[in-house]
């Protein structure tokens, strides 16, 4: 039983490192975030970034928001595609924002989402 205990406590905590490790406060110098100037469609240059892949958000330098993306597409520079589509469910295709950047690989990220309040 104690060990079952043990476990349980060594998994909780393993859990809270990783989730902590994945919060990108931008204010902060976290070493695994990975900056990016993205363009949009709404005529704005932004500056910002994601900790990990672009998996869901991007957080906004000198902003209280973030960008939930909702599609993401890459196009590889010696041609195809792929596309992943994140079901944020309830939004118009016409009232999301698209934005794009070319990472240090030469691939073209095209996303499409929403800005938001960050948590």
């Amino acid at each position: 039983m104690k060990r079952l205990v043990l476990l349980l406590v060594l998994g909780a905590m393993l859990l809270g490192v990783a989730a902590a490790s994945a919060d990108a406060d931008p204010g902060s110098s976290n070493p695994k975030a990975q900056y990016r100037t993205f363009s949009c469609d709404d005529g704005n240059t932004y500056n910002g970034g994601f900790v990990g892949f672009a998996s869901g958000s991007f957080f906004v330098i000198d902003s209280t928001t973030v960008f939930a993306i909702k599609v993401f597409t890459e196009y590889f520079p010696g041609g195809g595609s792929k596309t992943s589509n994140y079901g944020i469910p309830g939004f118009d295709p016409g009232s999301l924002v698209t934005c794009s950047y070319t990472d240090p690989e030469g691939v073209l990220n095209v996303f499409s989402g929403f800005f938001t309040p960050r948590s």
